[in-house]
């Protein structure tokens, strides 16, 4: 198919008003896509017609290397074609699970590091220039490579991302807030999500640029788990997961990666970090080599001379990060009455918090201040970290987002945040 000096030689992808196309151009080897949309239905539909107007100018307003860039339009009477770049990876989504199928796990921090460095940039440009994707996601994320040899290898070091399809973004003025119920439920603000579900308590939900932020927490998270962090077979399923809060990290993380997708999946999007201050944080800024693993089994060796802040909040978890000889925790506790163990887990602490332990959050039971520190057994205290480490699964630790804002300490730009 011929449209003036483009040709349009094979259908690599379809959406609901057209397919995108690999194009050539005449007397050039450069590959370009380019997306055909038949006019007649998108023309009788008033809400496809804005979605596109606004893609089409937006795409106009933009340019930066980790976005798509728009390289024309051409109109018939039947269609309008939007030629953009071309991008031989493919999108995130196939290359994780290639990468997957070969090596039987995901990517490795590093790896993950170089791609959310130039996702997060992408955002934070648009997010300066006031604008919303409202739909981030794997599949919305193509990869680029330069060498044949790095692409038929998924060498993702080797190649560079494209943030695409702009169709349900807009640009939202100072202050303002949006409230259409647009993107994919699986990578959905939760604000946004209960309102699709018409919960009564989200009608009027309005929400602004962090509910990127949300969809950049849940990419980041398959990149480097594998599975998005709310998995579900069906919208309830989906809506009881994001609802309760809960997801689940691997222990042999970094404490930077931990942070990183904790500063993202926070259910009250104040607590979420801008792209702005997520592009600054130490898990896109150090080197991989630099990051510090955790390490439940070092716990005894840690605890000597350290320091731990505790949050004693309504959780069913623990969950223990090392590093600079600082231990920051996190204790939960059930609704139901205490069991011995547990009482005797809060003694323990009870008595550390009376002595070399601080405690970030002033309304914790824990919080005392007594001018004499009392002197603490070394075998209660073994006792009560391993009471609490025998509810932990072996491979993972559980977080609550909605509650638990970041890591104490880790973030030095996050400051004056209420832990209570």
């Amino acid at each position: 198919m011929l449209i003036d000096d483009l040709t349009l030689i094979k259908a690599i992808g379809k959406g609901a008003f057209g397919e995108v196309y690999l194009t050539s151009k005449q007397g050039t080897s450069t590959k370009y896509a380019t997306k055909k949309l038949e006019k007649t239905k998108y023309l009788n539909n008033p809400k496809a017609k804005k979605y596109l107007d606004n893609e089409i100018s937006i795409l106009k307003d933009i340019n930066h290397p980790n976005i798509i860039k728009l390289i024309d339009i051409k109109d018939t009477s039947k269609y309008c074609y939007i030629v953009t770049e071309y991008c031989n990876g493919g999108n995130l989504s196939s290359c994780l699970e290639k990468y997957q199928d070969k090596n039987n796990t995901a990517f490795s921090e590093e790896i993950v590091q170089y791609l959310m460095k130039q996702i997060v940039d992408a955002i934070r440009y648009l997010h300066k220039k006031k604008i919303l994707h409202r739909d981030l996601k794997l599949d919305n994320i193509l990869i680029n490579y330069e060498d044949e040899n790095d692409r038929l290898n998924n060498n993702i070091m080797k190649g560079q991302i494209k943030i695409i399809d702009f169709g349900f973004a807009r640009y939202l003025k100072n202050e303002e807030l949006a409230y259409s119920t647009l993107g994919s439920p699986i990578n959905m603000d939760p604000g946004i999500l209960q309102k699709l579900n018409k919960a009564a308590n989200f009608k009027n939900y309005g929400y602004d640029e962090k509910a990127d932020i949300w969809s950049l927490g849940t990419i980041f998270y398959e990149l480097l788990i594998g599975k998005n962090p709310y998995d579900s077979e069906s919208m309830k399923e989906l809506l009881r997961k994001v609802s309760k809060g809960t997801y689940f990290i691997p222990k042999i993380l970094s404490k930077e990666a931990v942070s990183f997708i904790n500063c993202m999946l926070q259910i009250d999007p104040k607590r979420r970090l801008s792209a702005d201050k997520l592009y600054n944080h130490k898990f896109l800024r150090l080197s991989a080599k630099e990051f510090n693993k955790i390490d439940l089994k070092e716990v005894k060796k840690k605890l000597k001379g350290s320091k731990i802040q505790i949050n004693a909040i309504k959780n069913e978890s623990i969950w223990d990060i090392f590093g600079e000889g600082v231990i920051e925790s996190i204790i939960e506790e059930k609704d139901e009455e205490e069991t011995h163990e547990k009482k005797e887990l809060a003694s323990t602490f009870d008595a550390l918090t009376q002595s070399t332990f601080f405690i970030s959050n002033s309304k914790s039971k824990f919080h005392k201040n007594p001018k004499v520190p009392p002197k603490i057994d070394k075998n209660n205290l073994e006792k009560a970290f391993l009471n609490a480490f025998r509810e932990i699964n072996l491979d993972s630790v559980s977080i609550e987002p909605k509650i638990i804002p970041f890591i104490p300490g880790l973030d030095p730009y996050i400051e004056n945040i209420d832990y209570a």
